[in-house]
């Protein structure tokens, strides 16, 4: 009896190994090959007090974190091209980290995202990647200017209606492991109604509401790259802790942010529950 027992605790014992490396197989060919192609678009609707009644429905095209050289290609970038030129957004806005660690694809990936096209123009930010390591920040700038995108580097612009006389502000800060210039990317701004600012890293926010920033976009966290159920993403990067993941309200303010879970990968070319994303945020008044 006893010899049985302990033939049905190995048995229970190799038959749970061999779940657990089974489960283990799967999750890891899943993040490698699956999910890390899974584009997904999200529409999110963003209630802003401030805005002028004109732009009631504003719909802007938020992606991040594109990170070319890091198993994405420029090619790869034409599925999500043709995604957001078929939902005929108003604005497109990019907030930083084009490639990871080379610039190899640059000219390729110019010539990808020149054939988004929206009304209102096409805007873009450096994330860290882009300023860091192998990568070359000014040529990154030229390659946005070449593919019709106006890059916001310490610096806003005033976007009026085309059909009225309103308008709102929208600023853009160099990445905060570059020069960051706060008051040189706020100060002389069109009037005192709505700011939209791009910022690649998300927990910047706390220092963007003293600027009267009432709409923030961010990348920069990827939502994690690899989430759990129950415990959310893994590992964030610095200054992508606080406010990692979709629409939240700045604390102490009545700031939102919206962090994208972005494009591309880093240090692992893996997504595991976070799928790449790119949103259509719909613009209300609130």
């Amino acid at each position: 009896m006893n010899r049985e027992k302990r033939m049905n605790r190995r048995s229970f014992i190799k038959r749970l190994v061999a779940g657990i490396g089974g489960l283990m197989l799967f999750t890891g060919l899943d993040a490698f090959f699956i999910e890390r192609h899974l584009l997904r678009r999200r529409d999110i609707e963003v209630p802003l007090a401030d805005m002028p009644d004109v732009f009631e429905g504003f719909r802007i095209a938020h992606f991040s974190d594109v990170h070319i050289g890091h198993g994405f290609t420029a090619s790869d970038l034409e599925s999500l091209v043709e995604r957001i030129n078929e939902a005929k957004p108003d604005m497109i806005a990019f907030t930083g980290d084009l490639v990871d660690d080379g610039m190899e694809e640059l000219a390729a990936t110019t010539e990808a995202l020149a054939r988004l096209h929206a009304p209102y123009g096409k805007y873009a930010v450096l994330g860290n990647h882009d300023v860091r390591g192998k990568a070359q920040p000014e040529q990154i700038i030229e390659a946005y200017q070449k593919a019709g995108f106006m890059p916001l580097v310490n610096q806003h612009v005033t976007i009026r209606h085309e059909d009225a006389e309103a308008s709102f502000t929208l600023a853009g800060l160099d990445d905060n492991w570059r020069h960051p210039d706060w008051e040189t990317t706020f100060e002389k701004r069109h009037g005192d109604g709505l700011v939209i600012a791009l910022i690649h890293e998300p927990d910047l926010a706390d220092h963007a509401k003293e600027y009267g920033v009432s709409l923030q976009l961010s990348g920069h966290s990827h939502g994690g790259q690899v989430r759990l159920p129950f415990v959310g993403g893994l590992l964030y990067p610095p200054y992508g802790c606080k406010y990692p993941d979709g629409l939240q309200k700045v604390e102490d303010s009545s700031m939102l942010v919206h962090t994208s879970r972005g494009i591309g990968t880093t240090i692992l070319p893996i997504r595991f529950l976070c799928p790449p994303e790119w949103y259509i945020l719909t613009l209300r008044k609130k």
